[in-house]
């Protein structure tokens, strides 16, 4: 393969360009051989050139992204397509190594070439509750809101990230993330590297693969149809490690849709969910094992299947507790400890333009500072169709986080989300949602905070760049 990025064809129409080629070169064989003039069939060169095969069009289940690079100078480009995968906060949100390795395996990232990758999210915010504030999804952003109001509005830069896929070689990619928030969570940059590996497989040649660095964890799907507001799951259980992670993947071509991964993370406290009781001490005493299954029932049917475990949470010890200097309090003032894992089962069933999707996350045991084991539930449909000739879709969620016992005021937070997202451009995206929250269940002071009568109605409008 030559060392420059290549301007990929629409798959479908180099497929219907290849049948006809296909065909004309059968219909001239035919008529040179059997109906010349002469009668006697014509000669055919047996040194002409046979044209390279070309791969057919992707199946149902490949939904990885197809289309040309948009740009490309020397060895660097750019794939929207790529991109809309790959940068992305509410889809594929685990496995992202493994999709890298697919658009490795599809021909789309190519070897000694890099792949330049950004998009920016921004949204404004209308929330409404019914008792001063204490707002569900406002309060997700630190400093957000007033605690004497009862509906406010922000301007907010969600996301903005950019992101570099180096394939260095047949076998060694490099990728690496870097984002961007205006708003500062405790502890924690507004420039952060959220995401840098090293990664080294090749699923053309060997089903095995590894990678290394700072990733979010593989660990159940965390998948919203949503535009923009994380499901119930992703709130509760996604994991982004802070220090490097040990990673090891199978995903053989004889059971293709299939991905198997074991992490080993380090022990401590990660910038989201994961988290040892021995903290600290330098040595993977966590992992995580990962695992999904995409298969095609018909040409117009496909259904996916994935579970995982992760072997210690958050959901340690009697005060919960955010990173850094939250932590920092937790540790020295908890007086009691247990180490406790989660486990995940999801489903996502495709049919035309119709998905519905469910997760389901448990802690092992109980939470120590609740008495009651830690749930996620969610359900969510969407319909994706052509609006005026702009792709679109159309969404509902629903999803129920059960954190305390029975009658008390942290027992469960529901949340209902519907959205709507059109693609205007091949780049830009409009999108709205309507958010229902019902019950006021922080992460700190959960069980003094906490207020199951608030009811909150939320407006989300916003833009999606991505290149």
């Amino acid at each position: 393969m030559p060392l420059s990025l290549r301007m990929k064809s629409n798959t479908h129409l180099l497929f219907s360009l290849t049948a006809c080629t296909i065909l004309h070169c059968v219909n001239t064989v035919a008529f040179a051989g059997d109906l010349s003039p002469s009668g006697a069939k014509a000669p055919v060169d047996a040194k002409a050139p046979v044209a390279p095969p070309i791969a057919p069009p992707p199946t149902f289940c490949d939904t990885l992204a197809q289309g040309d690079y948009q740009f490309q100078v020397g060895p660097i480009g750019n794939h929207p397509g790529y991109a809309d995968d790959i940068v992305d906060w509410q889809n594929h949100v685990t496995e992202k190594p493994y999709r890298i390795l697919r658009y490795e395996q599809a021909g789309i990232i190519e070897p000694n070439t890099l792949t330049v990758s950004g998009a920016l999210w921004g949204t404004w915010l209308y929330e409404e509750s019914n008792t001063p504030g204490k707002f569900p999804i406002l309060s997700r952003f630190p400093n957000q809101h007033d605690a004497a109001d009862t509906s406010t509005d922000r301007w907010i830069l969600n996301n903005a990230a950019i992101a570099v896929t180096a394939r260095v070689t047949e076998w060694v990619t490099l990728f690496g993330q870097g984002e961007f928030s205006d708003i500062e969570f405790l502890g924690q940059e507004q420039y952060q590297l959220r995401k840098g590996i090293v990664m080294l497989g090749n699923l053309d040649k060997f089903p095995f693969y590894t990678y290394f660095g700072r990733n979010t964890v593989d660990f159940g799907s965390m998948d919203g149809y949503n535009p923009f507001t994380h499901t119930v799951n992703n709130h509760s259980f996604r994991i982004d490690s802070d220090d490097p992670v040990l990673a090891f993947g199978f995903a053989p071509q004889f059971l293709e849709g299939f991905n198997l991964v074991y992490t080993a993370i380090p022990g401590g406290r990660h910038l989201r969910v994961a988290d040892t009781i021995d903290g600290g001490s330098g040595q993977f005493d966590n992992f995580a094992v990962n695992a999904s299954y995409l298969i095609c029932l018909t040409d117009e049917l496909s259904l996916e299947i994935g579970g995982g475990w992760i072997d210690a949470t958050i959901y340690n010890n009697n005060i919960p507790h955010h990173p850094e200097g939250d932590f920092a309090f937790s540790r020295a003032n908890s007086t009691e400890f247990d180490d406790n894992g989660a486990w995940d089962v999801n489903a996502e069933l495709k049919w035309r333009g119709i998905s519905v999707g469910g997760e389901f996350t448990e802690t092992e045991r109980q939470w120590i500072a609740t008495r009651t084991k830690v749930s996620s539930l969610n359900g969510q449909v969407a319909y994706d169709f052509d609006l005026l000739g702009y792709p679109s879709r159309l969404s509902f969620v629903y999803g129920v986080n059960e954190q305390g016992p029975q009658n008390t005021e942290y027992e469960e937070l529901k949340q209902i989300a519907v959205g709507f997202e059109t693609k205007l451009t091949r780049n830009f995206s409009l999108g709205i949602e309507y958010v229902r929250n019902s019950a006021f269940v922080p992460l700190i002071a959960i069980d003094r905070a906490s207020d199951s009568d608030v009811r909150t109605n939320t407006i989300i409008v916003g833009g999606k760049l991505t290149f």
